[in-house]
């Protein structure tokens, strides 16, 4: 499992056929009503953060569709107590607990609870490595291969992302980054604020794999989003190397020009890989690509989308998802998006912007930008 379970002392958090719900993070009355049921303290759901279905009474299920789902009303009611066990695992230092030797997290746990969450310590210490971020399907094991954003292991020593320090109290974290969703509304100082005002200013570019490979070897999905018109564009690759990455990126610029640039949350070394190839193949003295640890957090709707589209190409198509993945990332583009109410196709390609053909200058360096907080207007 790719998600952060995040109920105490859950006794289905390793079970994969067990059902996994979101926290309705865009409902902040409903929302308050699972914390509160939840009784931890001082902690925050990320989009990651997940509740299995036992911990929800029967009347707030939903089985009549052709997936079980959580009624409108859903309220988390059956939690194991942990009086203020719970409150001292919150605050405590997650870097000097993943630390610790096994035995002090036992020596924490009641005998009841020390074989499980030994078991999960060990787990945790052979999985911090990986970012998975889809679950994964029960039944044919052959659909049940993680895949991840290939993300920065700097971002576990960021001590301004306390949302990712949180994400698991009883199974181990497989994710490594998880940046705070309210980043953006925190940053008030205008000094460090860039907006987002214009089609294919700002670009968002991410590598997803490895998946299930095609018959034509497709690993990985190659995604590029316009974090205005929340535009995709989606490439299925063999490999995830600089020399691959930037050449499908030119052939993006090559048909909607140059932005401005494009933050990404790849490691430093690949940026700058992926620059220098950029630089060789589009002849061009700047670097295009800006690493950013907000980059999957400015524009978090349009990521839920992808990671969907993702799971559900997997899930239902694993060793032809390339043949579908056009039409998946068209049907994406010429939705309505539900936080601009308007289709991408029409923002981006319908209000008369001619696409610029060559670099594009910056008013402020590129210490600036990775320090700086996006904001889309």
């Amino acid at each position: 499992m790719g998600r952060y379970r995040c109920a105490y002392n859950c006794e289905n958090s390793s079970d994969s056929n067990v059902k996994f719900f979101k926290f309705p993070l865009y409902n902040p009355r409903k929302l308050k009503k699972w914390l509160v049921n939840m009784k931890w303290k001082d902690w925050t759901p990320s989009r990651f953060s997940v509740l299995c279905i036992n911990h929800f009474e029967e009347q707030y299920i939903d089985r009549t569709g052709k997936c079980v789902k959580l009624c409108e009303d859903a309220v988390p009611t059956i939690f194991t107590s942990s009086d203020g066990t719970q409150k001292k695992k919150a605050s405590t230092d997650p870097r000097s607990k993943r630390s610790k030797p096994p035995g002090v997290k036992a020596s924490q746990a009641s005998p009841a609870q020390t074989p499980t969450s030994t078991p999960a310590t060990a787990k945790r210490s052979a999985q911090n490595k990986e970012a998975s971020l889809t679950e994964e399907p029960a039944g044919d094991p052959k659909k049940s291969d993680k895949w991840r954003i290939i993300v920065d292991e700097g971002l576990m020593k960021i001590e301004s992302f306390p949302h990712f320090f949180h994400g698991d109290y009883c199974v181990s974290q497989s994710i490594q980054w998880a940046p705070d969703d309210n980043l953006s509304a925190e940053c008030e100082d205008p000094e460090n604020v860039i907006e987002v005002k214009e089609p294919w200013q700002w670009l968002g570019l991410d590598v997803r794999g490895p998946l299930p490979q095609t018959l034509n070897g497709h690993k990985y999905i190659l995604t590029v989003t316009d974090y205005y018109s929340k535009w995709v564009e989606a490439v299925p690759m063999q490999s995830c190397l600089p020399s691959d990455v930037a050449k499908h990126i030119v052939d993006i610029i090559a048909h909607f020009g140059y932005p401005l640039r494009i933050l990404s949350r790849l490691p430093h070394d690949i940026v700058h890989k992926i620059n220098r190839e950029l630089k060789d193949q589009l002849k061009v003295t700047i670097a295009l690509i800006v690493y950013h640890h907000q980059t999957g957090t400015a524009d978090l709707i349009t990521q839920q989308l992808i990671d969907r589209m993702v799971s559900d190409l997997i899930e239902g198509h694993a060793a032809e998802w390339d043949v579908y993945l056009p039409a998946k990332v068209f049907s994406l583009c010429f939705k309505e998006h539900s936080k601009t109410k308007e289709r991408p196709f029409s923002v981006l390609c319908c209000t008369g912007l001619e696409p610029i053909q060559s670099p594009r200058g910056l008013n402020y360096a590129y210490s600036r930008i990775r320090e700086s907080t996006f904001v889309v207007r």
